[in-house]
């Protein structure tokens, strides 16, 4: 089974998360680094990129740092800053999206980590059971209920969605589908997905979103590889499939527009740019990337 963004390389150490003397020894080891956000975006440094030292973070606003793990004998945190201090007024914030472009694996892998984790801690303030306030432990993998009468304690939740790409041969031409959403950039278009639902396989629901969004019947629904996707907390389970009808219905209204297009209308789309290709470090482009190597025999461009 292929992972996009595998965390493999980071040792996630569960077993160290409630000995909270080694992760307080962690945090103020010299050779820990921390990855800070502030209002969702990262915060970049000039000589270590988006790392800090344990001696630059601080502590008094700073959120209780996450730790995500070690990797060749170093702890990386991760922590959602209330203010910015003026220590930091000349570092730049980057998105997320932005900042994944030319990191290399390790790193991407960190980000994905981190503001997945920091997402979960938002959405948790309060518990759903008693509506008590909740608070960190677990090295910040876990939040225990405030109410002694309740005491609950919550672990982080994704959300299991599919993506897939659906493609057809029309008069003798392979195409694929792709579509967008009002909101999205002019011109930018990407493969269908959207979550699982209870009761279903992702089989299932890749067959009942593509009847939803544009009114295809799909076969041959195929896993190809599953990537985290922290936009907020979904895990993203990708497909291919094929369907034999040609005619689009946007059933659900979901959708702005979906078209088919053939391996040379996205190539010179993309040279007249009249066409944008998702997120470079997405699923979704190496879904559509997979499709149009296999017709053409080399990739497409990275322009995002």
């Amino acid at each position: 089974m292929k992972s996009l963004f595998s965390s493999a390389m980071i040792d996630r150490r569960g077993w160290q998360r409630s000995d909270s003397q080694r992760i307080e020894a962690y945090k103020h080891c010299d050779r820990s680094r921390f990855i800070l956000w502030f209002e969702g975006k990262l915060l970049q440094g000039v000589s270590r990129g988006f790392y800090f030292t344990a001696s630059e973070y601080p502590d008094a606003a700073g959120s209780e740092p996450v730790y995500l793990g070690h990797h060749d004998g170093c702890a990386y945190f991760t922590a959602e800053l209330g203010q910015l201090p003026s220590a930091f007024d000349n570092h730049r914030l980057t998105g997320l999206r932005a900042a994944c472009i030319g990191v290399d694996a390790l790193e991407r892998t960190l980000l994905f980590h981190a503001r997945g984790m920091l997402n979960w801690h938002q959405r948790q303030a309060f518990c759903s059971f008693c509506g008590h306030l909740m608070q960190s432990t677990h090295a910040g993998h876990a939040r225990q209920c405030s109410n002694p009468d309740c005491a609950r304690i919550h672990y982080p939740k994704i959300d299991p969605a599919v993506i897939f790409s659906v493609t057809s041969e029309q008069q003798g031409t392979p195409k694929i589908l792709l579509a967008r959403k009002k909101e999205w950039d002019d011109h930018r278009y990407s493969v269908l997905a959207g979550f699982i639902e209870p009761g279903e396989t992702p089989e299932d629901s890749v067959a009942r979103e593509a009847y939803e969004e544009t009114g295809l019947t799909v076969r041959e629904v195929e896993y190809i590889a599953a990537q985290p996707w922290p936009f907020p907390d979904a895990l993203m389970l990708g497909f291919s499939c094929r369907t034999d009808e040609n005619d689009i219905t946007l059933l659900d209204g979901e959708l702005e527009r979906a078209a088919w297009f053939s391996a040379d209308e996205i190539e010179q789309g993309l040279a007249r740019e009249r066409f944008q290709m998702p997120f470079e470090q997405s699923i979704a482009w190496y879904l559509i990337n997979r499709w149009f190597a296999e017709i053409k025999g080399y990739d497409l461009p990275r322009t995002s």
